[in-house]
């Protein structure tokens, strides 16, 4: 019976010891698995900072006028209801500074010369991609939810060249990521996942929004879909509680200089637009005009994806399909492509939406058959996605790779230095995508003709005086005697027609000496006797 006993006992302990060893090894498992997840996004982040990454060309965007912006509001205030402020007014502009401009963006422009002041360009650069990453993450983890993690870090490698296509340090930041931060809260509302009081954090948001970018009343179109969502389910409870945070959120948007008329402006801004921005054309129109994204294919294909993932799951069972998700995919995708501006909110949205209805197509169930080739599906799906990534990231980064790093482009503001140590004086003739540069360097010693925001100029004044006197030589000397122009400082890489045409015909124009000229802009002086010295010595 002993003998019995301990031979029980050393069983028992070899049973033992085997559980331990199985247990250990699959914990082990468990342990390399996350590791490996966790290598993985963390090479994601690192993947679309290095997309993200991209020098401060002052001479071709508008972050000048923001941080002149800033500076100004930071130094004197609101001033709100005064005329001619930079919060009401074409504050910069010698041309028209009188004209009714309403600054929606104001507090963007305090944030981005805060930072700036703080950290320099290059902290301007890592605030602004930290600010991507982290709206990127939010919809990452949506996703993840909503499938798992290997389908949502393949949608990720697939969907990051979209979602970098807006690198250049914009106010829409802040929508990218109030976007995110609303759509994360009402998605675990929606999941029953916490109270519905966590939703008052929308109307604080919202505050900050309304006086940082125009989109956000996208908030509100947010809010309303989940509202939708709840009277199509016929969830009363639901239903209240969100339209009760609409009407908070709504009341937020009035805490703006400028009230009702603030929380108005989005239904108005076009209203005068007279110039065509490439960034608010179509897909279609920008290419039929000749320019080149390797992202056009891409935001077409992930529109199909949308559209067809969507109708897929309709078709296995439409009970399951999250009717939020099924608009939103809709309307972002629908954005996305009517405006290429829209390009990163598409990636963004496109990564929850197509997860969740991948998932919903193919979910392993019912038969072993049934459950390979799904397997199959999937496998190929996923290999299909990695294969167009990595060719549209090759193109991606092949066109931008000039460009790439953090903080102040190379020799940016060297235009401004020469003008500014040649004393050289105005009125400026300038093109309309550099005006943010004049301002952040000449301002207040010098106004523009015209900046890169079409709304605050007249819609008469851009298509029958700003584009014409460029295209047409009698409007150019009409308009350079009733403005007597001394120089014009002008954008090298305007690729518009007419202002093709202008440089052409200033370098043929023996009234006018070209006195500088790099990678960015171009300066000219007319020949009279206050520019006689500079002239002779540093004519091209």
């Amino acid at each position: 019976m002993i003998k019995e006993k301990e031979t029980m006992s050393v069983e028992g302990e070899s049973q033992s010891e085997t559980d331990r060893s199985g247990t250990a090894i699959h914990e082990s498992g468990g342990k390399n698995k996350k590791y490996i997840k966790i290598g993985i996004f963390i090479f994601l982040l690192g993947w679309l900072f290095f997309f993200m990454a991209e020098k401060i060309d002052l001479s071709n965007t508008d972050i000048g006028r923001h941080l002149k912006n800033g500076e100004i509001v930071l130094g004197e205030g609101l001033k709100i209801g005064e005329a001619n402020t930079v919060l009401s007014s074409n504050f910069y502009s010698y041309t028209y500074p009188d004209f009714p401009f309403l600054n929606h963006h104001w507090a963007s422009g305090v944030f981005f010369y805060a930072v700036q002041k703080l950290s320099g360009f290059s902290g301007l650069s890592i605030m602004y991609i930290l600010l991507s990453l982290l709206t990127f993450i939010i919809f990452f983890l949506v996703a993840y939810r909503e499938a798992d993690f290997t389908t949502a870090a393949v949608l990720s490698v697939f969907l990051i060249p979209l979602i970098a296509e807006r690198r250049e340090i914009r106010p829409e930041i802040f929508s990218y990521f109030f976007l995110a931060a609303f759509f994360l809260l009402l998605w675990l509302w929606k999941k029953e996942e916490f109270s519905w009081r966590w939703l008052f954090l929308l109307p604080i948001m919202m505050i900050f929004w309304v006086n940082a970018h125009i989109y956000f009343f996208l908030g509100f179109f947010l809010i309303g879909v989940f509202l939708f969502s709840e009277f199509i389910g016929r969830n009363w409870k639901g239903f209240k509680e969100l339209a009760t945070i609409l009407f908070l959120t709504a009341a937020a948007a009035l805490i703006n200089p400028f009230g009702l008329k603030g929380a108005l402006h989005p239904l108005y801004v076009y209203k005068n637009y007279g110039y065509a921005v490439a960034e608010e054309k179509s897909v279609w129109f920008v290419e039929n005009y000749g320019i080149v994204n390797s992202n056009f294919l891409l935001a077409k294909i992930v529109m199909g994806l949308m559209v067809a993932t969507l109708l897929i799951a309709i078709l296995i069972n439409w009970r399951k399909i999250s009717l939020p998700n099924a608009l939103l995919g809709i309307f972002f995708g629908a954005i996305g492509l009517v405006q290429i501006r829209n390009f990163t909110m598409l990636g963004f949205f496109a990564l929850p939406i197509l997860a969740s209805q991948s998932e919903k197509i193919f979910s392993i169930k019912a038969g072993k058959a049934k459950g390979m080739a799904k397997e199959n599906a999937l496998t190929f799906f996923y290999i299909t996605l990695v294969v167009f990534a990595a060719v549209n990231s090759y193109q991606f980064l092949s066109s931008h790779w000039q460009q790439k790093g953090i903080g102040l482009a190379k020799d940016d503001q060297k235009a401004a230095e020469f003008f500014q140590k040649e004393n050289i004086q105005g009125p400026i003739f300038n093109n309309y995508d550099i005006g943010g540069y004049l301002i952040y360097y000449l301002y207040p010693g010098q106004k523009v003709f015209v900046d890169n925001r079409p709304e605050v100029y007249p819609k008469e004044f851009l298509q029958n005086v700003y584009i014409k006197m460029q295209e047409d030589e009698s409007v150019w000397k009409e308009q350079s005697e009733k403005y007597n122009f001394n120089s014009i400082f002008f954008s090298y890489r305007d690729i518009t027609p007419w202002g093709r045409n202008l440089i052409k015909s200033r370098l043929e124009d023996p009234a006018w000496a070209l006195v500088y000229k790099d990678d960015y802009a171009m300066i000219f002086l007319k020949r009279n006797e206050a520019n006689k010295k500079i002239i002779e010595s540093q004519e091209k």
